[in-house]
């Protein structure tokens, strides 16, 4: 039973890191195909289909679940289900009203009125979340894990499939480039609807008592503390990204045109900037997984029975963070003229990104820090902190974007982000695990950066000349397993990553006793 857990576990997390690579990597042909005028529409309508995505998948499931196995054996009753349905669908519907409703003001608000109409379809996605939201809370207090992740990445595989579509019309000329934003709706919608035949193929088989349900004992105001309270809580700390991109939606064209663009040109040059968001996405999901993946995961009752071991874990799992934070920044600042050519076939908004990866040394972190924080049950703090983040965005938006346009956007986050990073850490350090929790030389990991450095200058230097599609991508291959080796290596040598740090992981002590069995 515990071997079936952690497999299940495991394939959710697999799932998960899935969903987001392909989540990232659609967004490149998309902005090949609609140009950057294109990608610009999607990323004003994205944050919004965000919010509907990570309630189905995050938020509202986790609530469900706990909510159903806190009252035992509540998911086999068909009026529990039918009034948590209920409940959820009215939470929906309110969302959906919402936006039906002040679509206008926020198109006004974006400097973009084309927008209106397109918000106003985006209304729609929120009345299928609570079909989806259901079921995957019911096979999560199951433990049916499985279902999750097959559905997730039905999910993702739909709406990949149907936007790169949509943006092959838009580029044969059958579409105009604003009916991305209708393609991005509709793929959501189907997306919802295959992942909810999937979901409900997969408990058609399950039994349900028809037994009575004492409305004393499951109250709507339960319901709606228990489900609807928390899964808003739950789902705010799975944003930390989306927010900053809905921070920019609201505020980025305005304010580019106070810097000096016109408003077609401040469209355009947003969605150049955008072309940095795949990429951080990318490696803060793959950063933060591969960190957490190396170090067992410490949960509250590990650390009240061994305190001594469950701080050693959550210091190695940040220090891992922030060593592969500081590898793939490094990386990205040195070979971002090469990547952005590659992926999006110009130089444009080069150093502008070059700025925003400066994210990567906080972000990584701060996805770690906010899971360690909400075991331990902080999770109510770490959304207040992202909801206070989203305000320092805004206000930094206001200050720098009109002064340094692009690099004012990139600055922006960057304050935001490491205003997370700062305040996680204070509650980590201060009220959690109340000891040091970041302890390393960071003069040799610098040594070992420039290391790296080095040997990818001399590589950028031999490859020049070479602007192919094919070329750029055997450079960037090239560079990444050259970096990432050389840095891997170097920590070692200096001692920057310790022997029994090292035997601290479990992946590296199966490859241990395999090298002694061969």
């Amino acid at each position: 039973m515990k071997n079936n857990l952690f497999n299940g576990v495991f394939i959710l997390m697999f799932a998960g890191i899935i969903g987001k690579v392909i989540s990232a990597f659609y967004r490149i042909p998309l902005q090949n195909l609609t140009g950057d005028l294109g990608f610009y529409i999607y990323q004003q309508v994205y944050p919004f289909i965000g919010i509907a995505i990570t309630l189905a998948l995050y938020g509202l499931p986790s609530s469900i679940a706990q909510y159903v196995i806190e009252t035992k054996e509540m998911e086999r009753t068909r009026a529990v289900q039918k009034r948590l349905f209920l409940v959820v669908f009215l939470f929906s519907f309110f969302l959906f009203l919402l936006l039906f409703v002040t679509h206008t003001s926020i198109a006004t608000l974006m400097g973009d009125m084309e927008l209106q109409n397109h918000l106003r379809h985006v209304s729609w996605i929120f009345l299928f979340v609570p079909f989806v939201a259901l079921l995957r809370g019911l096979a999560q207090a199951s433990n049916h894990l499985a279902i999750i992740a097959h559905s997730q990445i039905t999910e993702q595989l739909i709406r990949a499939g149907i936007i790169i579509t949509t943006a092959i019309w838009i580029y044969q000329g059958k579409l105009s480039v604003y009916q991305i934003a209708d393609g991005a709706i509709v793929a959501t919608i189907l997306a919802f609807i295959g992942a909810g035949i999937v979901l409900f193929i997969s408990f058609k088989k399950e039994s349900f008592n028809e037994q009575k349900v004492d409305r004393n004992d499951y109250s709507y105001r339960r319901i709606i503390k228990a489900v609807i309270i928390a899964g808003v809580i739950i789902s705010i700390n799975h944003m930390l990204l989306l927010f900053m991109q809905l921070a920019d939606a609201f505020t980025v064209v305005p304010q580019l045109m106070k810097y000096h663009y016109t408003q077609t040109e401040a469209m355009e040059w947003k969605g150049i900037f955008d072309r940095g968001q795949p990429l951080l996405q990318l490696v803060t999901v793959m950063g933060s997984s591969v960190a957490m993946a190396l170090v067992p995961q410490v949960t509250k009752f590990q650390y009240q029975t061994n305190r001594m071991k469950s701080r050693q874990q959550i210091r190695l799992t940040l220090k891992f963070c922030i060593l592969l934070g500081i590898g793939a920044t490094t990386g990205l600042l040195l070979l971002m003229p090469e990547i952005n050519t590659l992926f999006y076939q110009s130089t444009d908004g080069t150093m502008s990104i070059r700025t925003l990866t400066i994210v990567l040394l906080f972000a990584p972190m701060v996805v770690v820090m906010a899971s360690i924080l909400q075991v331990f049950g902080y999770m109510q703090w770490t959304a207040a902190i992202l909801i206070v983040s989203f305000g320092i965005k805004l206000l930094n938006n206001a200050i720098w974007i009109p002064m340094y346009g692009l690099q004012g956007i990139a600055m922006s986050t960057i304050i935001a982000i490491a205003f997370i990073a700062v305040c996680y850490y204070v509650l980590l350090r201060y009220w959690v695990i109340k000891t040091p929790i970041i302890s390393f030389s960071f003069l040799n990991t610098i040594k070992a950066t420039l290391a790296m450095v080095l040997p990818l200058i001399l590589l950028k230097y031999i490859w020049i000349g070479i602007h192919s599609r094919i070329g750029l991508f055997l450079f960037v291959l090239v560079a990444c397993v050259i970096g990432l080796s050389i840095y891997i290596l170097c920590l070692t040598k200096l001692n920057v990553i310790k022997q029994r740090e090292l035997e601290c992981i479990p992946l590296y002590n199966k490859w241990k006793k395999r090298s002694v069995k061969e």
